[in-house]
């Protein structure tokens, strides 16, 4: 049995691929596709959550689904995910869901539907201004790294909107990245000391007078308001807490456009551990504007010992970094920076889960490297939408692959007057596609830790026993259950990728056909079946290592987005070829010349 296992592998490949496919638990109810932020189930449930149950009536359908909650009012029962969750229903339940997808496989927009979202700004905003909100959102996502999110400018008659066509967002990103309109700001708290109702602001080696009167703040001889603010040196103060000897300022050090680089190296970002939570953090560089403005606010604050760290820091005084106007962070300044220009002031925060903890550390990063929106938006309407290629794309495309399949079979047939020839080649290829889909598939990790085990149980009988060694398949066999960890959509680009993959696959096994089944002399010289192989091997090895350098290119260039499904399933199905299937092919032929030999 060893002496065939290339093939063993392959079919533990395959057989992985559609378990890592197939093996969904949830077998019935709908997807949940968003939440609305005035739903009463807002942060309890949560996009890709499966209801099966409304009430006492049980959900098998999207039909079923609509029914139960059409005009639903008063105490409300789901069952989400196996857990009951109740709720009071006042106006509208707040949830738009879909068809549960019966497979682990992701599939685009096109093949799936998906949401539509229309994002409203707040206030009057041209056609370019919205252009420009919709290139800083697509800067979000391609940092955040969601995947297949599509915006347009649409014009009514009340103005300007942005709509957004998604497959797979929640109401989480919605709110916290794609409507947050991202304007930072840095505020240092600056204590002036008062005597007798007079003091002075230090600023670098300039000095102004400040004095307190009957609740009346004059700066430099202007009078502030209470609770105003001013400008002294082009930095914007406001007034704080004023105490008999004392007048607190908010000064503002950094803004937006200050940001110049946001830090993701271990070294000045990560994530500890703290009690029962997890504090993030990382740094940012500023301008050198802004390191000016620090080094003023900062200069003449004197310093004061921390009695439990035994660390100075500047005296009644702290940065505190914004954004859209919420706190989001805090910190003292060491007396070490007081006067200086300082241009890496460090965000930090904290969740309970190790999970949410990352997510908001990767929200803050992508907001402020993308920079702020020139308006503020807000979400208007949320609707469902169906597949741009309607629900029978699927089943006319496995049409046309069999009819495809067929008449491969009949020319090889043909060409080589076996059908031992033709049949394994399309048998083949249909794997190939198979184990590209299997690969692709989601939350498929245990499936492919155990190919891996069985697959190097497989190498390591064959080298203990059999004393034999295949550089490619045993590669294969290590190499492609890992490729299976990862997963992406499933869209049109993707099954080009898929067709391409087959098709080059089919070229190169009819060349495997050709050299080993030829016989003939080159060079006025027989080769054996071995040799005949490994030219056949050195010919398909030379055009994947080609084809793969010309298309790794393309996931860098500016619209490596819409073609990167494109991209990855074409890699990975040359990679699933030369290393899995290519190798059990030739095993099939050599045991087709061997029967000849027989017969």
């Amino acid at each position: 049995m060893l002496k065939y296992w290339r093939l063993w592998l392959l079919l533990v490949v395959v057989f992985g691929s559609i378990l890592a496919i197939g093996l969904k638990p949830r077998s019935h109810g709908v997807e949940i596709v968003y939440v609305t932020r005035d739903s009463p189930a807002s942060g309890q449930l949560k996009q890709g959550m499966a209801i099966s149950r409304v009430n006492d009536f049980s959900v098998e359908n999207m039909e079923e689904w609509t029914k139960y909650t059409a005009n639903i009012t008063g105490s409300v029962t789901l069952v989400v995910d196996g857990r009951e969750y109740n709720f009071f229903v006042n106006r509208s339940l707040g949830i738009e869901a879909q068809a549960l997808e019966r497979l682990n496989l992701d599939f685009g927009l096109d093949l799936r539907g998906g949401t539509r979202i229309i994002l409203k700004p707040r206030e009057n905003a041209t056609r370019s201004t919205i252009e420009q909100v919709i290139g800083t959102l697509q800067t979000r996502i391609n940092i955040y790294g969601l995947k297949e999110i599509k915006f347009f400018p649409v014009e009514s008659p009340q103005g300007w909107y942005v709509q957004i066509e998604a497959t797979g967002i929640g109401s989480k990103v919605v709110d916290e990245l794609l409507t947050s309109k991202g304007s930072f700001e840095a505020k240092i708290s600056k204590p002036v000391e008062l005597r007798d109702g007079k003091g002075r602001i230090q600023l670098g080696s300039n000095y102004y007078d400040v004095q307190v009167l009957n609740d009346t703040v004059t700066v430099d001889g202007k009078r502030v308001p209470a609770n105003g603010s001013f400008i002294l040196e082009g930095i914007d103060f406001e007034l704080g807490n004023i105490t008999n000897n004392k007048i607190l300022l908010m000064a503002t050090v950094y803004r937006g456009e200050d940001i110049e680089l946001i830090y993701t190296d271990p070294q000045h970002s990560g994530m500890v551990p703290v009690g029962d939570y997890f504090r993030f953090y990382f740094t940012i560089l500023v301008s050198n504007d802004g390191a000016q403005r620090f080094a003023k606010v900062t200069s003449g604050i004197p310093s004061q010992m921390d009695l439990n760290s035994g660390e100075y820091y500047l005296k009644d005084s702290s940065i505190y970094l914004y954004l859209d106007k919420e706190l989001q962070s805090s910190l003292r300044i060491s007396s070490s920076l007081g006067g200086k220009a300082y241009q890496t002031p460090q965000i930090e925060g904290g969740r309970e889960k190790r999970l949410d903890a990352a997510e908001e550390k990767m929200r803050l990063q992508t907001i402020l490297r993308s920079g702020a929106l020139p308006v503020s938006m807000e979400t208007t309407s949320i609707s469902i939408i169906s597949p741009t290629l309607g629900s029978n794309f699927i089943q006319s495309a496995l049409l046309a692959a069999m009819a495809a399949g067929i008449m491969v079979v009949v020319i090889v047939f043909i060409r080589y007057r076996s059908l031992r020839i033709g049949i394994p080649l399309v048998l083949t290829g249909l794997s190939e596609a198979v184990i590209i889909l299997g690969i692709s598939a989601m939350n498929d990790s245990p499936v492919w830790m155990g190919v891996l085990v069985v697959n190097l149980v497989i190498i390591t009988m064959v080298w203990w026993k059999l004393h034999e060694s295949d550089v490619s398949a045993w590669a294969g066999a290590i190499l492609i259950p890992l490729l299976g960890l990862m997963s992406w959509n499933i869209d049109l680009p993707a099954i080009g990728g898929i067709i391409a993959a087959i098709g080059i696959g089919v070229d190169q096994m009819i060349v495997i056909a050709d050299e080993t089944l030829g016989g003939r002399m080159v060079m006025k010289k027989i080769y054996s079946l071995k040799e005949r192989i490994g030219r056949a091997f050195f010919i398909i090895f030379t055009a994947a290592t080609t084809t793969i350098m010309a298309l790794l290119p393309l996931l860098f260039v500016a619209a490596g987005v819409f073609i990167r499904g494109f991209v990855i399933t074409t890699i990975v199905g040359i990679l699933v070829g030369i290393l899995i299937t290519r190798p059990a092919y030739a095993r099939i032929i050599e045991m087709t010349l061997e029967r000849r030999r027989d017969e």
